[in-house]
């Protein structure tokens, strides 16, 4: 009898104790979205002391070092991620030999998710596809136990839309671990997981409010989610930092100002890539408001910053172009000349290396000069300056790509005032145009065709836009055109 009460005595001081070794780690895993690291740390710390032997505390700690590491790129903070994701592996391991746990394998699909990030942000993408497998057979043996285990669906919906972004000579790495990739799927799943889920709320919201942005251009659904997480952690730089992007997106310079202009003040010193990308983007705001100084000012700021060649090509055309407008000359040469040497894998800096090499050969017309003023005039939402100025001058336009660029955002301007006729008729002109280099337009000009024909309720039209957008969007900018088709489809569901 003193045995059998020994035992219940100790099992239920074991539950109590794990179930306060849980309260810990729940309470760091909150504290690190607030960027609140060193209080967080001590309470997992507390937290092994107690209970060595459970992954849980680990994992938070993985999950640090892997964001210190993203926001740096710190090798000694890759080292700590190795050790601690390598730990929890282990420690899961154990469990798991002993019992089927499924809150224990679906913590495994987290961590092998972490080392998926870690090795594509390490450009192993061997490795990452490795890990991506793993990580997604985790989380299908916890579906297989609950199909209703939503936070599971929503890691796998994660790897189902970023691996639509894989290039084409990877495709034989899909095929080989046998990973597929569908955008729509994978939003659908995050967003059940986001809606449905139990575990992983907060970062099932960041990654929603990221998707209604990339896959369908519905920025201001996107800056609800991340307005809601602000609210809840305002201390959180990368959330600022997105929200920001939003509000460049959807032509919200101020307030993108004032985001950009926090990361940069109160910025944590573990996330330094973040802050040097705030003063790019910064730049951007001052250079979509044609306020050339200011925009040099912090495009050189980014470039002596950043510890990444990323965006490096398009800051230093945009320098360049700063320059241009200043007359600087031999500045303006020297940064066509580096805009050459961002990361050709991004589609902003390959553009850039065109462009560059266009304009150090044949100068930066006139006709550039007013398709540069007039685009950030569309870009910051300026509707009725786009369509005076294109109109003031299209004339005169000698350089026919220039032309149809400036048609094509006068076009999208005219839809922005209810002007369809013609836009529709500008929409119709430009899909005739024998482009040289801007092919995106064609397919843009069917996707105006497509919104136009949607506030007409002519939804026959509609279906056939987008399939006609759809066909030969293969070019620059085809994956904002696609979130654009996405949200057009969506508004025409069951129509």
């Amino acid at each position: 009898m003193i045995k059998i009460i020994f035992f219940l005595f100790a099992t239920l001081t074991y539950g109590q104790s794990l179930k306060n070794y849980q309260n810990l780690v729940d309470r760091s895993d909150n504290l690190i979205f607030n960027y609140e690291f060193d209080k967080a740390l001590d309470l997992l710390n507390s937290a092994i002391e107690n209970h060595r032997e459970r992954p849980e505390a680990f994992l938070i700690l993985s999950k640090i070092y892997l964001w210190y590491y993203l926001g740096s790129s710190n090798p000694s903070d890759l080292k700590l991620f190795n050790d601690y994701s390598d730990s929890v592996v282990a420690k899961c391991g154990n469990i798991i030999d002993d019992k089927k746990d499924i809150n224990i394998l679906y913590l495994l699909g987290n961590i092998y998710k972490y080392k998926a990030m870690m090795s594509a942000a390490n450009s192993n993408s061997l490795d990452a596809f490795w890990a991506t497998k793993t990580s997604v057979g985790y989380y299908e043996d916890v579906l297989d136990i609950d199909s209703t285990y939503y936070s599971a669906q929503g890691g796998i919906g994660i790897f189902e839309y970023a691996l639509t972004f894989v290039p084409s000579f990877f495709s034989w790495a899909l095929t080989f671990t046998g990973l597929s990739a569908n955008d729509n799927s994978g939003f659908e799943h995050v967003k059940q997981a986001y809606q449905k889920g139990k575990k992983d709320k907060i970062e099932m919201q960041f990654h929603l409010s990221k998707l209604y942005d990339e896959y369908l251009a519905d920025y201001r659904k996107s800056i609800n989610l991340l307005d809601e997480l602000i609210e809840d952690f305002p201390k959180n730089n990368i959330l600022v930092y997105q929200r920001a992007i939003e509000y460049i997106k959807s032509e919200n310079l101020n307030k993108a100002k004032i985001d950009l202009e926090n990361v940069i003040k109160n910025g944590h010193p573990k996330f330094a890539q973040t802050i040097s990308y705030s003063k790019f983007l910064l730049g951007d705001v001052y250079f979509r408001q044609n306020n050339f100084e200011k925009a040099l000012d912090y495009y050189q700021q980014f470039l002596q910053t950043s510890k990444t060649i990323d965006y490096t090509g398009i800051a230093s055309l945009r320098a360049a172009i700063c320059n241009h407008f200043l007359d600087n000359t031999n500045e303006y040469r020297k940064y066509m000349v580096l805009a050459s040497n961002g990361n050709q894998d991004i589609e902003e800096d390959s553009y850039a290396k065109d462009l560059s090499l266009r304009f150090l050969e044949n100068g930066l017309s006139k006709d550039w000069e007013n398709q540069i003023k007039i685009e950030n005039y569309y870009l910051s939402g300026n509707n009725k300056k786009v369509i005076d100025s294109v109109n003031e001058i299209i004339d005169s336009v000698k350089d026919q790509e220039v032309k149809s660029l400036l048609l094509n955002f006068k076009s999208s301007s005219l839809i922005e005032q209810n002007n369809f006729k013609e836009a529709k008729s500008i929409a119709n002109n430009l899909k005739k145009y024998d482009l040289q280099s801007s092919f995106w337009i064609k397919p843009m000009a069917y996707v105006n065709l497509a919104k136009i024909s949607l506030a007409e309720k002519n939804y026959a039209a509609v279906k056939q836009y987008i399939k006609a957008a759809s066909d030969i969007n293969n070019y620059r900018r085809k994956n904002l055109i696609k979130s654009y088709i996405n949200n057009i489809k969506l508004s025409i569901k069951g129509k």
